[in-house]
């Protein structure tokens, strides 16, 4: 029965709200993330281009997350949090009438702009509305349960794009986002509640926000316990080793598998599913167990999914490895998360969290390059295999230096 109270208490909050507002965006979101690389190429683009593309994204928003940390602690997470969703809303009919890939290098800037800006407060915003003994829970409770929302969107754009072509079923679905989207930023805006009490709001403006911010984050870099820097070195292998190769995961199994759209999102379905039910119950377990039982053994057999990928056949295969792939990573997830903000004190959340966006920027903007040189230039086999390597690097990291909270912040 407490379970099931902590539960409905977790639902009642922000956390409520985000999963009804997250869902909303994923029920058109789920149509257009698992084939946004197509997207590109049938604009004109080539795989090259998909890795600058995704280069762009991760540089572009470093210093519009140094002033969104800033601002998440000093004028409240709510308000950057829902006039950001509605900026990044609009950005999403911008995709949909994209006449050339060129014009998605635009997008994407704006993109990373309003994302930059808003991702503090996202995470400070969640982090908030946890409580230390079910924060793992909360973690996969709003990350998992929006899936629902959009658990057959994949399969349904697939068979869309197999029926009237790629390009014309995923314009499509960008106004579908739109759509949705924009209804999710308008609860945001009504219904969230502010987690920064009114005393530790700082008045700012315009000609004095850059010059604060950076005197603040001078405090928060002293103020990190050396296990939050600890935590974000695996974040950076795992973020170089993810941008080599994510973005290529349809393109391989479409070109050199020779899977239909529809397959892919049937595999991708299948995938939130897995997702559904195995991140629950393996959030609740390291709420009550620790994080690194959780942790440790998923990172070491992760580099074995991702050299298998490129072994498939056919889609049976290409189903079992991914569903793999899914069930090492919904175990590992809530743990992690919650690990990182079990070490990272409440008064500096927002600017930690931005420290980790921009200082994971340059990774992802490196890996997605050399990621799409080694994919057009080598083989579509390489940045696989350079990615099992860098993850088993990591486990060992991982092993070698993780360790439990004695205390975990509120």
């Amino acid at each position: 029965m407490s379970d099931r109270a902590e539960r409905r208490g977790i639902l009642r909050g922000n956390i409520g709200v985000m999963i009804l507002t997250s869902g909303l965006w994923n029920l058109a979101g789920s149509m257009t993330g698992p084939f946004f690389p197509l997207y590109v190429l049938e604009l004109g683009g080539n795989y090259v281009d998909i890795g600058l593309i995704s280069a762009l994204r991760a540089v572009v928003g470093i210093l519009p997350s140094f002033l969104g940390g800033y601002l998440a602690d000093a004028v409240g997470r709510r308000k950057m949090l829902y006039s950001m969703s509605f900026l990044l809303s609009i950005n999403q009919f911008l995709y949909a009438i994209a006449p050339h890939y060129t014009f998605l290098f635009i997008v994407v800037t704006l993109d990373a702009l309003w994302e930059g800006i808003r991702s503090p407060s996202f995470g400070a915003l969640i982090a908030d509305s946890t409580k230390p003994r079910s924060r793992a829970l909360a973690y996969a409770m709003w990350q998992i349960t929006p899936s629902l929302f959009g658990l057959f969107s994949p399969y349904v754009i697939g068979i869309l794009m197999d029926s009237y072509g790629i390009l014309v079923a995923l314009r499509w679905a960008y106004l579908a986002v739109f759509t949705t989207s924009f209804i999710a930023s308008f609860l945001r805006y009504k219904l969230l509640k502010e987690t920064l009490p009114t005393e530790d709001k700082k008045k700012t403006s315009p000609s004095t926000a850059v010059r604060e911010t950076l005197s603040d984050f001078k405090v928060t870099f002293k103020s990190i316990p050396r296990q939050i820097w600890i935590i974000l070195g695996l974040s950076y292998i795992t973020n170089f080793a993810g941008s080599l190769c994510g973005s290529y995961f349809v393109t391989y199994a479409k070109n050199n598998i020779g899977l239909t759209m529809s397959e892919w999102g049937f595999i991708s379905t299948l995938l939130t599913a897995v997702n559904i039910a195995v991140r629950l119950p393996a959030a609740w377990a390291s709420d009550r167990y620790g994080r690194l039982k959780f942790i440790l053994p998923s990172l070491f057999l992760v580099p074995v999914t991702y050299f298998l990928f490129v072994r498939c056949e056919n889609f049976l295969q290409v189903t079992t490895v991914r569903t793999a792939m899914m069930i090492l990573d919904s175990v590992q997830g809530p743990s992690r998360e919650a690990l990182f903000i079990d070490f990272s004190p409440r008064e500096h959340r927002g600017r930690i969290n931005a420290i980790a966006s921009i200082s994971m920027a340059p990774i992802g903007f490196t890996a997605s390059i050399i990621g799409g040189a080694l994919y057009q230039g080598v083989s579509t086999e390489t940045p696989f295999h350079v990615s099992s390597a860098l993850l088993l690097v990591g486990a060992t990291y991982a092993l070698l230096t993780f360790k439990e909270p004695k205390k975990r912040e509120e």
